[in-house]
């Protein structure tokens, strides 16, 4: 014989008050459910400023169309989040309602084209820096690096040594014995050298890591676990939002063709478009 479980109807009947007033006390006082914030988090690669440099597109983008992008965000009043203070968005911890980071990946050396516009507006940005492969011409050399760490505003970040991203040639590749030459001692010492380096090289601690062209599964997080990072950034489509997942951060890389109306709806729902083939919507 099944025993029915009974339902508490008193129980249920105060929660749905307790709710409704929560709904209604909160429209009026400007308090939201915290799971309904979001955090996009947008990525730029190379900042154009001439016709030489590689054509606007998915790791370019003009710096003229980067200001507008940036000036739209301080008319609209959004605040910009460090790694620490994404950190404690996830937490659940109290925010301003329009947040957003602003990351730029592979430390080239024309993104410090975006510098004067980032300190313009007071904005926060996070550099991922490729801390081998990526030291010298096209990419910043360790002055630049030391120098932006030196900017309360900017944080210097670990992309790896090397940045792995070609097809059979990624981490996921190496951990999985797919790539000859390359296998788990070589991709955790990407994770682990990078880290040691960044933090010898700039004196402060580096606790996050972005992966390179978004390649990651299972073991490459407890890898990086492993190595002393704390939270690991991806770019999977989606904004962020209180607890969500330290170690796979979503982000959302800027398309140097779009027009700004595509950059609002990626605002809104954190997804790539690639406006050179149509994909934009």
């Amino acid at each position: 014989m099944s025993t029915v479980k009974r339902t508490n109807i008193s129980a249920v009947t105060k929660g749905l008050v307790a709710a409704a007033l929560f709904i209604l006390v909160g429209s009026r006082t400007g308090v939201a459910d915290p799971h309904s914030r979001s955090l996009p988090i947008i990525v730029y690669h190379q900042i154009r400023v001439s016709g030489d440099e590689p054509a606007d597109g998915a790791t370019a983008i003009s710096l003229e169309k980067f200001e507008s992008q940036m000036a739209y965000l301080h008319e609209q009043g959004y605040t910009t989040l460090s790694m620490d203070e994404v950190m404690r968005f996830l937490r659940g911890e109290p925010f301003p309602e329009k947040v957003i980071a602003i990351h730029l990946d592979d430390g080239w050396k024309s993104g410090l084209n975006a510098v004067p516009v980032l300190n313009r507006f007071d904005f926060k940005a996070s550099f991922w820096i490729i801390a081998g492969k990526g030291i010298g011409d096209p990419h910043m050399d360790w002055a630049d690096i030391q120098q932006l760490s030196e900017n309360p505003g900017f944080e210097i970040l670990s992309h790896t040594m090397t940045h792995p991203w070609k097809e059979r040639d990624t981490l996921v590749d190496w951990v999985n014995g797919l790539t000859p030459g390359k296998g788990l001692d070589q991709a955790r010492w990407e994770l682990t050298e990078s880290r040691r380096v960044l933090e010898n090289k700039l004196g402060k601690p580096v606790r996050y890591l972005a992966w390179p062209s978004g390649f990651y599964d299972d073991f490459l997080i407890h890898l990086a676990q492993q190595a002393g990072y704390i939270a690991l950034l991806t770019i999977d489509n989606g904004v962020n939002h209180p607890g969500d997942d330290p170690l796979r951060i979503h982000r959302a890389m800027i398309n140097g063709t779009c027009e700004q109306q595509v950059f609002w709806q990626i605002l809104r729902d954190g997804r790539y478009r690639n406006c050179d083939s149509g994909t934009a919507h």
